[in-house]
């Protein structure tokens, strides 16, 4: 297994909201996690960092438990950027990004000069030239989250992991924040598992899509497979129309009934 969880089970108090999970996920490609609200997506994906601990079962990366692998040299090859990451307001977009090079620091010496150079890459990959300088409290949502995909992926990492990167973005940062990771997939081969809300988002962004429910994954596949009429009122209780994005060339749904008993709960 390149990385993934094996028989994972993550429980808060009384509440199981994960339960004997397994699920692969494929090296070099897309893969975004759905799932209805509360039930487990960034659970999963913090018990990969040590932010949840899970009741049983393990994450693993590169054929080796997740456990085995000292912080700073799993920090080399898998970052994470969380869904709320606390950004000082005063510091400058260089500074922030800077921060990446910690996995690859050296006790007591400071920022060399191929740092620096991965530094200013970092930065024109996501679109942040000319703006190193911005204090980071002066900047758009959209633009502070590009500062934080480039300060990840100043780790040099081989894989990303990204807890809702588009949470709190109007359409048009959340469609930038989207085609900047599909970019570090396809030009540098960074491997993506990330945790959307909209549907039609990920089916668009990714090759593949995993959905939990009822605390484990419930269906597996590319985006044509998942975004069917039968798995939207299976996973979400929707019922939809489903169409196709011929530019895009991937299925996109519209919803026009809910079946989930809301309405009879309140009455």
């Amino acid at each position: 297994m390149y990385f993934g969880f094996e028989d994972i089970t993550i429980q808060f108090g009384k509440k199981r909201v994960i339960s004997g999970l397994s699920v692969d996920f494929p090296r070099g490609k897309i893969t975004t996690v759905i799932g209805r609200n509360g039930c487990g997506k960034s659970s999963l994906l913090k018990a990969v960092f040590g932010a949840v601990t899970p009741l049983s079962g393990r994450a693993v990366f590169d054929g080796r438990p997740i456990s085995a692998y000292k912080p700073k040299v799993l920090a080399r090859r898998i970052a994470y950027l969380p869904q709320v990451y606390f950004v000082p307001p005063d510091i400058d977009v260089y500074t922030m990004v800077s921060y990446g090079r910690y996995p690859h620091s050296r006790f007591a010496r400071g920022l060399t000069r191929a740092d620096a150079d991965v530094i200013e890459r970092c930065v024109r990959l996501t679109g942040l030239t000319g703006m190193e300088r911005r204090v980071i409290s002066t900047l758009s949502g959209g633009e502070r989250q590009r500062v934080r995909i480039a300060m990840t992926i100043c780790q040099e990492p081989e894989m990303l992991v990204l807890d809702e990167p588009t949470t709190y973005l109007d359409i048009s940062c959340q469609l930038d924040v989207l085609e900047l990771v599909k970019r570090l997939n396809r030009d540098l081969g960074i491997t993506i598992v990330m945790v959307l809300h909209d549907i039609n988002m990920a089916a668009r962004y990714s090759d593949y899509l995993y959905a939990i429910k009822s605390d484990s994954v419930c269906a597996g596949g590319t985006p044509s497979e998942i975004v069917t009429k039968r798995e939207l009122a299976e996973i979400f209780r929707v019922e939809a129309e489903i169409h196709r994005d011929e530019k895009n060339d991937c299925p996109y749904f519209i919803p026009y009934k809910n079946n989930n008993n809301f309405e009879e709960q309140i009455k």
